[in-house]
């Protein structure tokens, strides 16, 4: 036996692996991406404080999520394939190790520049993450359970996204900004901990197709959704970014904080709900995802009443709570042996889509004003049921 298959024999993880419940896995799993969403969202919920702790204006302590975003791209496909031979358990516990330290240096930076590195670095470890939760899922469930597996995996990413602000809004009032990134420090620590006990070594793959971007992206299919996806959500970060003006300017007696919660709350929902029926019907249950996130942001921007507009706000956000699961268990179906490659460029057009929302949603608010953002909104993300509709057909025909 040659050095390699010791060593692959070694990172395999036994039959048993596959048999026992992946529920603890995938529950820590969920805790790891709960905790890396809450980095990436939590300066908005502290951002006076901590822009006049730095001495700077809000605007320019908003960068740091910004920056955030930058390090997710930037990681997502090159330190996933310098990675791709590590079993997955090392991986995640060398992601939550620098997150850690990444979190506890944001906590204790005494100026911007400081600040903003270790918002970098951060981020750089969300790309990882990102783009290896799909395929360590895969590692140890069953190809029946994935979808649902991989949907209380996810559920943690979109509670945190839920969660992020508001959260971050009351712990920074109660004991300051540095504080909250200090807690997230020690709890992303105590995961690491946790995974030493509860994930299972499930074998990273070696270079080869698996890991060539080219490879992936000559798939039709995978294009498809990548494309659907990048609709979806620059759709989604035009209108879900800026409803504070547009509820302002219309006057709406619905709070923003009642109607964020109803989209929260439908999103977690959406996300284990879509993990269930992505292994009974994936590609229908694409299109209506696709059919019903574009109807529920259209009646949102056209200003109903209150039942009516809390109702759509619940559709929009069951819709994009499942994309997360979705298109994820989708690409890993169509792209084969490129699945890894594949969820790698998922995870750079995912982060890439929020800062183009965010981008094109800001030119739209401040040339013509609040009134055009959601439905400009929502006939974006009108593109995108023809290509679901595509993507389903490909998902049927295997």
């Amino acid at each position: 036996m040659t050095t390699d298959s010791l060593r692959t024999a070694r990172s395999t993880p036994p039959p048993a692996t596959r048999t026992r419940s992946p529920l603890p896995t995938a529950l820590l799993l969920a805790a790891v991406g709960f905790v890396t969403l809450l980095t990436e969202v939590l300066p908005a919920g502290v951002l006076p404080a901590m822009a006049a702790d730095l001495g700077v204006s809000e605007s320019i302590a908003g960068q740091s999520v910004a920056v955030f975003a930058l390090g997710c791209i930037v990681a997502a496909i090159p330190l996933s394939r310098a990675l791709a031979k590590l079993d997955r358990r090392t991986v995640v516990l060398l992601a939550l190790i620098v997150s850690a330290l990444a979190n506890a240096g944001t906590a204790v930076a005494p100026e911007l520049l400081t600040h903003l590195a270790t918002r970098f670095v951060a981020g750089l470890v969300a790309g990882v993450v990102w783009a290896m939760l799909p395929g360590y899922t895969r590692g140890f469930t069953t190809p029946e359970r994935f979808g649902s597996t991989l949907g209380v995996v996810l559920s943690g990413a979109t509670l945190g996204f839920a969660l992020g602000v508001p959260a971050g809004a009351v712990l920074g009032e109660e004991f300051g900004w540095r504080a909250v990134f200090g807690i997230v420090a020690a709890t992303t620590a105590l995961l690491g901990v946790l995974a030493v006990v509860v994930a299972p070594r499930v074998a990273g793959s070696a270079r080869g197709r698996s890991t060539r971007m080219g490879a992936a992206l000559r798939i039709p299919a995978v294009v498809t959704i990548l494309v659907a996806l990048a609709v979806c959500i620059i759709g989604q970060n035009i209108a879900y970014t800026y409803l504070a003006p547009v509820l302002s300017s219309r006057g709406t007696p619905v709070p923003l904080g009642v109607l964020l919660a109803t989209f929260g709350v439908a999103s977690v929902v959406g996300t284990l709900g879509a993990g269930r029926l992505a292994n009974l019907r994936l590609g229908m249950t694409i299109l209506t995802a696709a059919l019903l996130g574009t109807v529920g942001l259209a009646v949102v921007a056209w200003d109903p009443p209150v039942v009516v507009l809390l109702t759509a706000a619940a559709g929009w956000g069951l819709a994009f709570g499942a994309y997360s699961v979705l298109f994820q268990v989708a690409i890993a179906r169509v792209a084969g042996n490129a699945a890894d490659a594949a969820q790698s460029a998922l995870v750079t057009v995912w982060n890439c889509s929020i800062a183009t929302g965010g981008a094109v949603g800001g030119i739209i608010l401040g040339t013509w004003g609040p009134a055009l953002l959601l439905p400009a909104a929502a006939a974006l993300t009108v593109v995108a049921i023809p290509l679901c509709a595509v993507i389903a057909r490909a998902i049927r025909r295997g």
